[in-house]
Formats: C-alpha cells, structure tokens, sequence
C-alpha cells in the first residue's frame, strides 16, 4: 500500500471519481498547499476540477459561506479539505441529500497524508460496518464501558444507524476517511452515566490526552469535567461555553471506530476511525439522525471500549465480537 498516491487512493478509491465527472475542491488558508496535489489527482482520472477557497471556520459544524452553495450543486464530488469540518452543517446535507458525493477531509497536511490509515482498503471493512450499523437501528439501548471507568447508557430506541465506511458510492454519500465507523445518534435527554476519556480531544486546543478527561453525564448532556491537569478542564469548559448554547453538552452520538490501519494520532479522522476505540460526540447531530442543532460537534476518543446494544455484545475490551 505504501507506493499508492494518498490523494488519488482517496479520490478514486474513497470518492469514486470518475473520468468526466465534476469534482470541486473546498480549501482554507490552512490546507491551500495541498490543493495541488488533489487537482492534480482528479485531473489524472479524467475529472473537470476547480477549488473553492472559503474562510478558515472557528469550530466544527461552521456552516460555509452561501457563495459555495451554487458551486457545490454543480459537483458530482465535493472534497472538504478544510481546517474544521463541514460534515455537520445544512449545506453539507443538502448537497448529499440531492445525490452529491462528499469527502469530508477537515485537518489535512502532509504527514496525514503519509499515515497508512489514508491508504487502508475501505472497502474491505464495509461488511462490518454495516452490520454494527444494523444493530444500532434495530437496537433500543447501548450500554458502553472500559476498565478505565467509563460506564454510561444510552437510550436509542427509535434512531436510525449510520454506517460511515470511509468511502461514497450511490448509497452511502457521505465518507471522512481514513475515519471507518458505524454510529448512532442517542435520545438527546435520556444518556447517563460517566465517561473516562483516555484517547483523546479531536480539537487542536487538546488533541492527545496525556491524563484522562471524565465527563459526568446526566438528563443526556455533559454536566461536570475532571481531569487531573487543569489546563484539560480550562479548555473544555471554555470551548462549550464559547458556543453560548446549552445543546453543545449534548451528548449527539456515539461512534464505533473500525479501520485496523488507523492510531490514535490526535487527528479527528484516525481517531474517530481507530479499531476498539469508541468516540462520543457532542452538540449537533440534527444531520446524522437526531434532533440537536447546534453550530458545533467535538468528539472525546477512549480506548479498550466493551458495548453491548440491548445487551449482545458488540465491542469486547476493543476487540469487535461482529466479524
């Protein structure tokens, strides 16, 4: 896998990009550099492309400027190459929902780019992803635990699954590779509990977790953050308070992570992605399936998870019990 270009692996083998098709490349200030690499890639297979340079987003779930609206709907693929992430807005879902493939590929560079995770085969981990994701919907509680200390329940009865395999093709529009995962978006007020966080914080503020963060979890929302460094407290409370909104402690969803090729990096995408690793989102998920709408989503990563959906094991200390 090693000598396989990253952007054309993601674009051809993740995007389905064909010859002939539109492709457009959204950047910010922050992943400019790369954008050759990726025009470069999509005009090797055959595909019109132009870029879209937008303002560098202050949070996850942003939604864009309008100008990009018109652009994006003239697109067969959309590529995300963005400092935060675009997944979660209005205009991300409108674009997927009217048949547009989008790459969500927020926090790029060049070392990313190296990992192997960007070059894993997607498609050969579909299988199990799917059927997590079936389970998820037809699934009415998720209980999820570690030996670090997390022991929380979440109520999903009602709420569809999403299977994430990392790749879009004409049933799945929406990948963020090297991300793979299957997830679900809780009951918005009912998840109680405590979740020892040891992976890490998928913002740049925190990123990889030298101390556990712990998250007090009641009536679906966080209520109280512990750590023994401060600093990890400080942050926290000053990135949800910074949203103004009380739907940011939402706990929106709850991920299972599923490429083998993927670390825990500090990156959003690897982390999310990793194998035995479960994430926890919180704030918006009214475009994946639940109810919360709030301009922001930021994810808490820990590892070794064991969940059970209604009580059959999904996770075992991070060893998948679905083949």
């Amino acid at each position: 896998m090693s000598n396989i270009d990253p952007a054309a692996h993601l674009l051809s083998h993740c995007g389905a990009l064909q010859s002939g098709e539109s492709f457009l490349l959204v950047v910010d200030a922050s992943t400019q550099a790369l954008a050759e690499r990726f025009l470069t890639a999509a005009r090797v297979l055959g595909a019109y492309a132009e870029t879209a340079v937008i303002p560098v987003a202050d949070r996850h779930g942003a939604e864009p400027p309008p100008f990009l609206v018109p652009m994006m709907q003239q697109a067969d693929l959309v590529a995300g190459l963005t400092f935060k992430s675009l997944a979660h807005t209005r205009t991300r879902l409108a674009f997927t929902e009217a048949g547009g493939r989008y790459l969500s590929l927020p926090g790029y560079s060049e070392s990313l780019l190296r990992d192997p995770a960007i070059t894993a085969d997607f498609h050969a981990q579909f299988e199990r992803t799917r059927r997590i994701t079936e389970a998820f919907t037809a699934g009415s509680w998720v209980r999820v635990a570690t030996a670090a200390g997390t022991d929380i329940q979440l109520d999903i009865d009602g709420r569809v699954g999403n299977c994430c395999p990392g790749f879009v093709s004409g049933d799945y529009r929406l990948g963020s590779p090297p991300d793979i995962e299957s997830n679900v978006s809780p009951v918005e007020d009912a998840s109680e509990g405590i979740v020892v966080v040891d992976g890490s914080v998928a913002c740049e503020e925190i990123g990889l977790l030298r101390a556990p963060i712990t998250l007090h979890v009641a009536g679906g929302r966080i209520r109280r953050f512990e750590s023994e460094i401060p600093e990890y407290v400080e942050t926290c409370e000053r990135l949800f308070a910074r949203v103004a909104s009380p739907l940011a402690y939402v706990l929106a969803e709850c991920g299972v992570g599923l490429n083998p090729a993927a670390t825990l990096t500090g990156n959003m995408l690897t982390d999310e992605g990793v194998l035995g690793c479960v994430h926890f989102g919180f704030g918006s998920n009214a475009t994946v399936g639940g109810l919360n709408d709030v301009p922001f989503h930021i994810d808490f990563v820990f590892r070794q998870a064991s969940l059970w959906i209604d009580g059959e094991p999904i996770l075992l200390d991070g060893e998948p019990v679905i083949g």
